[in-house]
């Protein structure tokens, strides 16, 4: 079995190392389609090995389709240059790619998108991998003529939505290009209505820089439910999503009659995505209906821990941007207090876990505990979900509050985790013992963007501080 790993890029001198350095030696040849870089992407591509291919932009799709042209493998994977390959999830891969049926000819797989302090902000999933013979279409928002797809739980990391700029001047691009295609399409046909969906997409980015584009998103969202009334299936993630950027133009303009129509609607739907039920906690408690409002935050809960064990059981592409939302909500005190008096929703709680073990339903259970039972508890989640950051920095965090003593002890268990640096410096400088706990909190830094501990460094050690203060006025 040859696998081929393909990438078409165009200026990309500041994403394209980390993704060649992590898949430089897994694949039997690595293509790069250049596009008209004026950087330095065709030396890194070169100095890393890649076959690089000069092609004249003429869309994504295109793009794709010579790179396809060019490689010889049995499979091919393609990457954009935002992107990176853990060596675990190659090694699933492989492990999948050997045993695929011969009638599957393309797959789906998970995406990770990171926000600028290095969070895995959502989750998404597309198909960037399919059998040779398979040609793209579309000059934006492209898509594969494969008719036998299958969604397998292997994740990239994705790292395009941690600049803001850069989304922006994507959705400026993919604008022009979507206005140009819808034009040459029939309008109430299947491809039109895909790239109104789109539209809508782009649309709500730019709204962002430009709070007038929120009236297109919901005209534009509008057309789309009204031209697929009857023929949802047919468009299953389209006819989802696009309630998604509806209801939150209509949360920013402050339209809660309207809003309040299509979270129904959508919630009557049993999509399956936990951002509606996240929608419809806060809506719910905007309105003081507070049973509402955790009833659909144990919803969130399920669903995401339902996504972590098959992120494909919906049988559709899963995508949720808010998990970072859910987890703030998670440790709020607001919450505690409220699952404390809530003995119903607390048994709930505790009987889904009994059946789920699930991460996120125990970070929700934990703030309904006190002393030693959440003591415990926590220590049992983290033992269990010992590679989650989250998990581990809640159980960490509990003891440095309430049992210092304890916590130095349990650091040994955690030691491989990115965390222990931080709660080892603590410690360190808590003992008097500043210079050591400076060189942890550089190594914890390093290895994690956090700027709560660099502001905090920056206040609490002055000797750095005049070292930041000099480099910036030479910058």
């Amino acid at each position: 079995m040859k696998i081929s790993a393909c990438i078409i890029a165009r200026d990309e001198e500041k994403n394209l190392p980390r993704l060649l350095r992590s898949i430089v030696g897994k694949f039997d040849e690595i293509i790069l389609v250049d596009t008209g870089s004026t950087d330095r992407t065709v030396t890194i591509a070169k100095e890393f090995g890649c076959k690089v291919i000069h092609h004249e932009w003429n869309g994504f799709a295109d793009a794709r389709n010579r790179a396809v042209k060019e490689a010889t493998g049995d499979w091919i994977w393609h990457f954009d240059a935002d992107f990176e390959l853990e060596d675990e999830e190659y090694r699933k891969a492989i492990l999948y790619l050997k045993r695929i049926p011969e009638k599957v000819d393309a797959i789906l797989i998970g995406v990770k998108n990171f926000d600028n302090l290095g969070r895995v902000k959502g989750i998404s999933s597309q198909i960037f991998i399919h059998r040779k013979g398979i040609y793209w279409n579309g000059k934006v928002h492209e898509s594969v003529n494969a008719t036998h797809v299958i969604g397998l739980p292997i994740y990239v990391n994705h790292y395009g939505y941690a600049d803001y700029k850069i989304q922006i001047a994507k959705a400026l691009r993919n604008l022009k290009l979507l206005q140009d295609e819808i034009k040459e399409l029939k309008e109430g046909e299947k491809k039109y209505n895909i790239k109104l969906f789109y539209l809508v997409q782009t649309y709500s980015i730019l709204s962002y820089e430009e709070k007038g584009f929120l009236e297109k998103v919901i005209e534009r969202a509008e057309e789309f439910l009204q031209a697929i009334k009857g023929k949802e299936y047919e468009y299953r993630f389209f006819s989802l999503y696009v309630y998604n950027y509806l209801l939150n133009a209509l949360e920013r303009l402050e339209n809660w009659d309207l809003y309040e129509k299509y979270l129904l609607e959508i919630l009557q739907k049993k999509s399956g995505i936990p951002d509606f039920y996240l929608k419809a906690f806060s809506f719910f408690k905007r309105k003081k209906e507070y049973e509402k409002a955790l009833f659909n935050l144990i919803q969130v809960a399920e669903l995401l821990d339902e996504a972590e064990r098959n992120l494909f059981k919906l049988g559709v592409a899963f995508a949720t941007d808010r998990m970072l939302e859910f987890y703030e909500i998670v440790i709020s005190q607001e919450i505690e207090e409220y699952l404390k008096k809530k003995f119903e929703a607390l048994k709930d709680i505790e009987d889904k876990w009994k059946k789920t073990r699930g991460k996120n339903l125990g970070l929700l259970l934990a703030n309904a505990y006190e002393n030693d039972r959440k003591k415990k508890f926590l220590r049992k989640l983290a033992l269990r979900y010992k590679s989650d950051d989250f998990v581990v920095f809640t159980y960490l965090d509990f003891l440095y509050r309430n049992s210092p003593s304890e916590l130095e002890k349990e650091l040994s268990i955690f030691s491989d985790q990115v965390v222990s640096l931080f709660f080892r410096a603590i410690l360190l400088e808590r003992k008097g013992d500043r210079d050591k706990a400076l060189k942890l909190y550089h190594q914890y830094l390093k290895l994690k963007k956090d700027p709560f501990v660099a502001k905090y460094l920056l206040i609490n050690y002055p000797k750095l501080r005049e070292v930041f203060e000099k480099r910036t006025k030479k910058g």
